[in-house]
Formats: structure tokens, sequence, C-alpha cells
């Protein structure tokens, strides 16, 4: 009988030696609280608790183990674990919790209730020290936050430099406005001192002539009269003042016309998407180039028959504009420029084809990259196809291709979907 009762013992002082050789090898701190004493105080620690927070046994058993919050006890973790308390239940919380050295580390808590019989007796809890992971993931947030940072002045950056791109187009267009209505306005201005001498000539013979009138008789008036014609030589005031104010009509509704395909142009009074005709864009663009092209480039068009399409008119007017300069700056002396459209069904196909210089493969390739240009350092941004390539393709659905043989001129053609606009 002896052995017998020895045996189960024996067996149970195993089964908690055992037990408790497990709870020492985890490398999770693991403490036991009692819930049924003031404070609910620890009544074990394994030796892994030691080891993570440097406290001995002897320094934390009968204490409550919120000392390891030291002072920092103003966290949302210390108040869910207080319900989970007020509860009976268990939870999972992270705490920012400081070693008997005072270095911080960051404590993974898994705590849960012990019942016995049905009644709450002790609260066990696993400890984890997570420093290191969540070191890391601090260190990917700040890594992401420059990233965004750098982002977002990446995008100013990029802003500006597209900023740039439109005012170097901009520069360029207002040269070509200013010098188409620089001779209209000279001429109209050159006209209005010649009406204004006119003006004063004839003012002063109807002087004299009144003054006649008055004082003479009718042989005598008659006679003045015709002296005073003769010399303000009335016929030729009255022929040339008619065809300074047909001219100076003509140069007046030029400007105006100027004025008006400006606004075309730039579409400041339409909605940013609506319904445009193209015909009408690239022949406004045209006229605003115009100081590049004329008196060396002739321009053919042929645009007939072109439905209207769904787009942004203003930035197409801007890819237009893009491609007549670079066909322009691509032609030495004479040369002709050819813009052509067709109805594709769902599309419209625009060609922009110059008799210019060509490009070799190697170039043809980069004109889309940013900054790439051929042209001398200063000459434009390099971003003018690299932004026609972005209104194409991202805003307008589309595509934009280039053919070019050296000495054969070059070819730009876009595919414009009619709907699908974004």
């Amino acid at each position: 009988m002896q052995m017998t009762t020895e045996r189960p013992l024996e067996h149970v002082r195993h089964q908690l030696h055992l037990l408790d050789r497990a709870m020492a090898a985890s490398s999770c701190g693991i403490t036991i609280a009692d819930a049924q004493r003031p404070d609910m105080p620890l009544i074990y620690v394994n030796d892994a608790f030691v080891a993570i927070t440097g406290y001995a046994r002897a320094e934390v058993l009968d204490k409550n183990c919120r000392f390891l919050q030291a002072d920092d006890r103003d966290q949302p973790a210390v108040a869910e674990i207080r319900r989970a308390i007020g509860a009976d239940t268990h939870c999972k919380v992270l705490l920012r919790n400081y070693r008997k050295n005072g270095t911080f580390f960051w404590n993974e808590l898994f705590m849960s209730p012990i019942y016995e019989d049905g009644a709450l007796t002790h609260f066990v809890g696993i400890q984890t020290d997570v420093t290191a992971r969540e070191e890391a993931k601090r260190q990917v947030i700040e890594k992401q936050q420059a990233l965004e940072i750098a982002l977002t002045e990446l995008r100013e950056t990029q802003a500006m430099l597209v900023h740039a791109e439109k005012m170097n187009a901009l520069g360029q267009m207002v040269a070509g406005v200013a010098h188409e209505i620089n001779n209209p306005v000279s001429y109209v201005t050159s006209n209005i001192y010649a009406l204004q001498q006119m003006v004063e000539d004839v003012v002063g013979a109807y002087t004299k002539l009144e003054q006649v009138a008055l004082t003479a008789d009718p042989a005598t008036t008659k006679a003045a009269a015709a002296t005073i014609r003769q010399e303000a030589d009335v016929e030729f005031l009255m022929e040339d003042m008619a065809d300074l104010i047909e001219s100076s009509l003509t140069g007046l509704t030029r400007v105006r016309k100027i004025v008006e395909e400006l606004r075309t142009f730039s579409r400041l009074d339409e909605a940013e998407l609506k319904l445009a005709d193209l015909k009408e864009g690239i022949k406004s663009t045209l006229l605003i180039a115009q100081v590049e092209l004329k008196n060396r480039i002739q321009v053919g068009l042929e645009l007939d028959g072109l439905p209207p399409i769904k787009c942004r008119p203003a930035e197409l007017n801007q890819v237009f504009l893009n491609l007549i300069l670079n066909a322009a700056h691509a032609i030495e002396g004479e040369g002709t420029i050819t813009i052509a459209g067709r109805d594709a069904g769902e599309a419209i196909i625009l060609t922009f084809r110059d008799s210019g210089c060509g490009m070799p493969p190697d170039v043809m390739k980069n004109i889309f990259n940013p900054f790439y240009t051929t042209k001398p350092v200063g000459v434009g941004t390099g971003l003018g196809l690299t932004i026609a390539y972005k209104i194409i393709t991202a805003g307008h659905h589309g595509t934009i291709e280039v053919a070019s043989e050296p000495g054969q001129g070059t070819t730009f053609t876009l595919r414009l979907p009619k709907e699908s606009a974004g």
C-alpha cells in the first residue's frame, strides 16, 4: 500500500517538476498573480521574466506588476488591462515597460484568468519582449514617411518643371502673338497719325472757306473756295482718308481675329472636358505658332470631315503647339508641315508630318523621356514631348507614336478615342 501511494505522489512531483522546467525554459516571461488577494500581487515569475526585466524574483514577488510601467502609466493598454481584470476576462495588449536599469522595452502581454470550481483565483501573464519588432516597424514607418515626403517633393518639382515647360511654350506663343498683333497695330497707328494730319488740313480749309463766305460776295467766295480746295488738295484728302479708314478697319479686324484665335487656343471660357472641334483647335494653334512658320514653312491641312470628340481642348492645343514648334525647329530653311486627320470609327487619327532633318533610332527611342533634348543647353526644358505623351495617354487614354529617319522627316501619329477622355 505504501508503494502504491508513493507512485502517484512521485508522478505528481514529476509532472510539477516538468511543468516548472517548461515554464523556466520558455523565452517568454510568465507571471502568475493572486486574484484573491488585495492588489493582485505576483506569486510566480519564471527565469525569462527575470532575464527580460532585470529584476530578481525576490524584488518582484508579492508586488503588483504595474511597477514595470514606472511613471509611464497613462497608456491605453493599462486601461485595457484594468477593464479585463474588472470583467474577469483575457486581453492582449502592447505596453511600454521599463527594466530595472531604466531602459525601455516593448512588452506584448497576453493575460488570462484562472478559475477553480467556478471562482476566479489567479491571472497568468505571458510577456514577450517585442522591442526589435516594434523598432523595425517604427523604422519602416519612418522610411515610409520619408518616402512620402520625397514623393511629395518630387511631385512639387515635377509640377514646377511642367509649369516651366508651359511657360516656355507660353513664351514662344506670346512672341508669336506679339509679332502678329504688332504688324496691324503698327500700320493702324500710322494711319491714325496720317488721319490726324488730314483732319487738321480739312478743318483748316473749312475754317478759311467759312471766313470767306461770311465776308465776301458770291463771286469772290466762289473763287476763294476753288483756291482753298486746290491748296488743301481736298480731292486727295477725301480719297486717301477713305483708304486709310478701310486699311485701319482691316488691321483691327486682323487683331480681333488673332484675339479670338488666342481665346480658342487657350479655351479659357470652356469647361475642362467637352466636345471640341480638333480642326478649329489646330487652326488656332497654327496662328499662335505663325512667327516660327511665316515665310519659310508651308503648312498643309487635311482635316475636313472630322467629328467633334470629347476632350480637354486646352491640353490638346498644347500638344499641337509642341508638335508644330518641334517640326518647325527641325526644318532648316524652307520646308513643309502636313497635318492630316481621319475618322477611324471609335477614334480620331491625327498625323503631323514634317520635311525636317529626321531622327536616328537612338534619339527617337528617348524623345518621350523627361529632360531628354537635342537642343542646346538653355534652350527648352526637355519636357515638351513628355508632357504631350502624358496628355495623350493618361489624360485622353490615347496613343502617340513617332516614325522618323535621318534626312526623311518625322511623323507623329496621335490616336484619340472619341469618348474615353478621363
